[in-house]
């Protein structure tokens, strides 16, 4: 009895030893992190967090070389720890796992081991301390079986360890201006002094772990068009930055100036930081009247009816020479851009017919209606011996539908005979044209232009051509 107890211990525990050997931990391909999303200082390998920060917020974070999105979150510098994690699938083999950490100088420099670190258990995380100081490392990690043996080594995953100082932007001041306003419609060189704290210089080779990066950012399209400034001058105390950004760059919108240190801590986007361009007059409404002579493109049946070549047949009964059409419009620009403004407008004709032909005459009223789709590109000019531009142009598209009416229209024939009822239409019509207006004053210009008119008149399908001459005023 006692020969088949032994025999049968030996058994199971060369069961055990068999299963142990035989039964290799699998692992998922690569490292994964289970830092939370604000740890962007930390890489997908490792987290960083301090203990403590000095009076302008200096610590140090880590981040992975490999990860292009790290500087589109954020961290605090008040984290005060390092830890690796990496994932298992079947921990219940592990008893243990071996980190090993080397460094190296820069990107040609051989790796060169520096620590040892092993877990106490089988969790697949590990604490770093004392803590990395900034610079380039990778580790391995090494994991036992259940007999204490060295079994699966990962392939080494490259980390950077960056000097962490939270930059914080307290001001931004237009130099020209002396706010926080750049106008559009004034002369301005771009140049912009920034006041606040942790204003690094920017990184000067690949193996400086401590600097700064700058940028001007929309608050309303976030990180899509951010624009990067030309550094004049830093400070010695990194208080005081000064940046010139290209003007022509810019447009019309609410902005933060954006501070990213090399961890990837973000300033943050506040009023302090907000750097406002707009254009000093907010809308345009402008009102113009004048003259025009229409002529007549196509459309012979309606040339035909109105006995014309070309010209609207315009005047009143005993005057030899055609009377100008009268036309008005109004145009409203709320929104304002610096490659043009936009907005809505409305124009109205009015032409008196009249026209003699043998046997006949014909007079009448014709008029027409649009609702416009207004684009202006205004034309500025820098003021001699001045800082300020003056505009003394706009160049105009506009186009739209509406409506074209013939009222109280009659064909008069000899002894007193006229047609009955009077020709009485309003038909759907469109518009597209072309103007430009040439500025007196800032206010009083004078608009040429011309636009083409296409009335769809049942069976009498035409276009023409309306050359205008205004005189406006802009509001």
């Amino acid at each position: 009895m006692a020969i088949r107890k032994k025999l049968l211990s030996a058994l199971l525990i060369a069961c055990l030893i068999s299963t142990a050997l035989s039964a290799k931990p699998k692992k998922t391909k690569g490292f994964t992190s289970s830092a939370q999303p604000e740890t962007t200082a930390a890489s997908d390998n490792i987290e960083n967090k301090e203990t403590s920060a000095s009076d302008d917020g200096s610590a140090s974070s880590a981040e992975n070389t490999s990860d292009s999105d790290d500087s589109d979150r954020e961290t605090s510098a008040e984290q005060g720890w390092q830890m690796l994690e990496w994932d298992e699938e079947t921990p219940e083999w592990v008893m243990k796992y071996e980190v090993v950490i080397e460094q190296r100088a820069d990107e040609n420099s051989p790796w060169e081991e520096i620590r040892r670190l092993i877990t106490e258990d089988n969790t697949p995380q590990i604490k770093i301390d004392p803590l990395l100081p900034p610079g380039f490392y990778r580790y391995t990690v090494i994991t036992y079986n259940l007999l204490n043996v060295p079994d699966v080594s990962s392939d080494p995953y490259e980390f950077t360890i960056y000097e962490a100082h939270v930059p914080d932007v307290r001001g931004v001041e237009v130099t020209i201006n002396h706010t926080s306003t750049i106008y559009l419609d004034e002369v301005n060189d771009g140049i912009l002094d920034i006041r606040g704290r942790n204003l690094l210089e920017l990184q000067q080779d690949p193996t400086d772990m401590s600097y700064t990066n700058y940028y001007l950012m929309n608050q309303r399209r976030r990180r899509t068009d951010s624009i990067v400034p030309e550094i004049l001058e830093y400070s010695d105390n990194n208080r005081r930055l000064k940046v010139r950004f290209n003007v022509n760059e810019l447009d019309a919108g609410k902005y933060n100036f954006v501070a990213v240190d090399a961890s990837g801590l973000t300033s943050e986007f506040n009023k302090n930081s907000q750097l406002v361009i707009k254009f000093r007059k907010a809308v345009d409404f402008d009102v113009s009247a004048g003259a025009t002579y229409p002529i007549m493109v196509f459309g012979d049946r309606l040339k035909k009816y109105l006995n014309t070549d070309a010209l609207l047949p315009t005047g009143i009964k005993g005057m030899d020479f055609p009377l100008p059409s009268a036309t008005v419009r109004l145009s409203f620009m709320p929104i304002k851009r610096r490659f043009g403004y936009f907005g809505i407008g409305a124009t109205a004709t009015y032409s008196r017919l009249y026209t003699k032909a043998d046997g006949y005459e014909l007079d009448g009223n014709y008029i027409t209606g649009h609702a416009l789709f207004v684009y202006q590109l205004p034309i500025r000019i820098k003021v001699k011996n001045s800082d300020k531009l003056r505009h003394i142009a706009t160049i105009e598209l506009h186009g739209g539908p509406g409506i074209a009416m013939f009222n109280d229209t009659r064909f008069h024939f000899s002894r007193g005979i006229k047609s009955e009822p009077p020709l009485n239409s309003m038909d759907i019509s469109a518009l597209a044209g072309i103007s430009g207006q040439i500025y007196f004053t800032n206010r009083l210009y004078m608009e040429v232009g011309a636009d083409f008119i296409m009335p769809f008149i049942e069976q009498l399908i035409s276009g023409y051509i309306q050359p205008t001459l205004c005189i406006g005023w802009q509001f």
